[in-house]
């Protein structure tokens, strides 16, 4: 088995991934679509990727793939097509094999498998089964979230808040899934599985559409918080590694809960490095990145102790702006973007981290640093 010591990590962001791998004392190389500050002073080389256009930048990647141990896909890529690459060079991939990704991170396909397992989960239907049979949309309670099939960071979630609504939805976008919306606590299970077996190693709480931070939308990501205290930590962990197991997960997953006074539900499974990396280290100490490569190799860590709480918040551009301060310079602010650019509405700006010996003071902490980025900002 060939020494991995060169890894490209390829996302639409990945600062988390090349900070966490160079720490662990790996030659990261990283290729995303911001190329924030420290994702470059993290980084050996940087490889700008377009937004609008990752697919095809994905591509002129091959020749830096060849130069390369190993290949970590990371959010955004989920359903890219590596079929450009060979053999040998799909072998670098460390993690989940791409059709294996693009499979799982296909939500309606999910549903199906959830169904399969008994595994609780929100009643699905796609918008092309709401339009042919119009009795499904009698069989949901009101509102219901709209989503892509595939994607994540929930930006183009929105609310179906009744009947009629839905039934226009469905025929508008019938390619998106049409799901139950559970109100309760956003949850995610933060997991490292070998072939053979799997184990939690975070129960993380999730921020989602924070209004503090400028959330464009109900939906959207907007950071974590670990550990997540909850009677239902157990079997939340319990049900993510029988799902790592039954799906043949390997490396850093995650699945994602809704936590409700009863119980929890599973939303989606992530296969491949989350958003919570950052706040699980951080309350840890555990390293991922190094944790995940031993893994895929078969061999996993032991089972992580919480130390103190950790926070993430990231603070998104409430209208049309432009960054004026260097954020390098203040501790706690990661994802940091260059002086002087320019930011649209909705744009994430950077990350406020935060640490204490409870939820609160840390949580706290990370909104002092979101109170400087966007103090670091002058908006139009």
């Amino acid at each position: 088995m060939r020494e991995i010591h060169k890894i490209l990590a390829i996302g639409y962001s990945v600062r988390h991934i090349v900070c966490s791998g160079r720490r662990a004392g790996y030659e990261m190389y990283a290729a995303d679509a911001f190329g924030d500050v420290d994702t470059r002073s993290c980084a050996k080389s940087y490889f700008p990727l377009d937004a609008l256009q990752l697919q095809a930048h994905l591509e002129y990647l091959k020749e830096r793939i060849r130069e390369m141990d190993g290949v970590i896909i990371a959010s955004g890529f989920e359903r890219a097509d590596f079929g450009f690459l060979n053999e040998e060079e799909m072998k670098k991939i460390v993690g989940n094999a791409p059709r294996k990704m693009k499979a799982i991170s296909n939500k309606t396909w999910l549903s199906s498998r959830l169904d399969d397992l008994g595994i609780p989960h929100p009643l699905t239907y796609t918008g092309r089964e709401i339009a042919a049979e119009e009795e499904k949309a009698k069989h949901f309670h009101y509102p219901v979230v709209a989503k892509p099939a595939c994607g994540g960071g929930g930006t183009a979630n929105f609310f179906c808040k009744s009947e009629e609504e839905l039934l226009r939805w469905a025929n508008h976008l019938p390619e998106f899934l049409y799901q139950e919306y559970i109100r309760g606590k956003n949850a995610s299970v933060s997991l490292i599985a070998t072939k053979k077996e799997a184990i939690s190693v975070s129960v993380n709480e999730q921020l989602i559409g924070l209004d503090s931070l400028c959330a464009s939308g109900p939906f959207v990501y907007c950071g974590n918080i670990s550990p997540f205290v909850t009677p239902f930590s157990a079997l939340m962990c319990e049900i993510a590694e029988e799902l790592m197991n039954e799906l043949g997960l390997i490396g850093s997953n995650g699945v994602d809960f809704v936590c409700t006074d009863d119980a929890p539900s599973v939303i989606e499974v992530n296969p491949r490095f989350q958003g919570s990396l950052d706040t699980l280290e951080l309350s840890t100490g555990l390293n991922l990145i190094d944790a995940h490569v031993k893994a895929v190799r078969g061999t996993l860590p032991e089972r992580a102790e919480t130390k103190r709480y950790a926070a993430k918040a990231i603070t998104f551009a409430k209208e049309e702006g432009i960054v004026i301060e260097d954020f390098d310079k203040e501790r706690g602010i990661v994802d940091i973007p260059e002086k002087g650019r320019i930011l649209k509405l909705g744009e994430p700006i950077a990350t406020g981290i935060g640490v204490g010996k409870s939820r609160e003071r840390a949580f706290a902490e990370a909104m002092k640093r979101v109170a400087s980025i966007q103090a670091g900002v002058r908006y139009r």
